[in-house]
């Protein structure tokens, strides 16, 4: 754990703080690549999209934190977003309200097609770099644990560490294979359907106090719906892709 990574001028710079940023800076690197890749820089208006996707995460990290607290602290934390106190946030919301912020940003800017591929690699690379910051930072521990993993986090599971893993992984694997072919979005849902997986994996392992609905808690519900719905958008994508590839045709008018 180390709170404050430095001090610069009698300034002390947190940890937390600077892979956030950094998290930000390769995210933006990344997506302005898969871009201009995917020909999306030559709309007009394209360019406010990411705009829109970080207002609404921003907006969404802080209202997402009622999976947590309950809805009684709503009109509380609507307040906390629109105030920029961001002490307590939560991913699960972000990507949320990253998601609703492009869709609303599309409308009102004209971009009629599909944007979501562009933001496939950064959003899980970016989460991988801001985890980091949670472990150093000291939040987001998960529960006890006699494993010798523990000693990098005081006798808790470094859950931060093992989302910040998994999310390279996603990372990696999304970019590795970005030029395959799939339906317009659908790389998009794949990271949206992964993130879910992983999340929904590691609450098992988080020390949060959040509400539960049943077997699981609020946020694992949230993820569940978003790797199995996603998820099951993806695979019928595929399904319909390989179903109607020139090969597939071919074989059938042979047969």
């Amino acid at each position: 754990m180390r709170p404050v990574l430095f001090t610069f001028a009698g300034v002390d710079v947190p940890a937390y703080a600077v892979f956030v940023a950094l998290g930000i800076a390769a995210a933006i690197a990344v997506r302005r690549v898969e871009v201009r890749r995917l020909g999306y820089h030559a709309t007009p208006g394209h360019q406010y999209v990411g705009l829109f996707a970080l207002l609404g995460a921003m907006v969404g990290s802080k209202l997402g934190m009622v999976l947590f607290v309950g809805p009684e602290a709503l009109a509380q934390l609507g307040w906390a977003a629109l105030t920029f106190d961001f002490t307590g946030k939560t991913v699960v919301g972000g990507i949320a309200g990253g998601y609703l912020g492009v869709e609303l940003g599309k409308k009102l800017v004209g971009v009629r097609h599909s944007t979501g591929d562009g933001f496939a690699v950064s959003l899980p690379l970016a989460q991988a770099f801001g985890r980091v910051g949670c472990w150093l930072n000291g939040c987001c521990y998960g529960t006890p644990t006699d494993l010798p993993v523990g000693r990098l986090a005081a006798g808790l599971h470094p859950t931060q560490l093992y989302e910040a893993a998994l999310d390279l992984a996603l990372a990696s694997a999304l970019w590795a294979t970005r030029r395959r072919p799939l339906p317009s979005g659908h790389r998009f849902r794949l990271a949206l359907a992964g993130y879910g997986a992983i999340r929904f994996g590691l609450e098992f392992f988080r020390g949060d106090a959040g509400w539960r609905v049943g077997p699981l808690t609020a946020v694992q519900w949230v993820c569940l719906a978003a790797a199995v719905g996603f998820g099951g958008s993806v695979l019928r994508g595929v399904i319909r892709t390989s179903r109607s590839s020139p090969e597939n045709a071919a074989s059938r008018d042979g047969a």
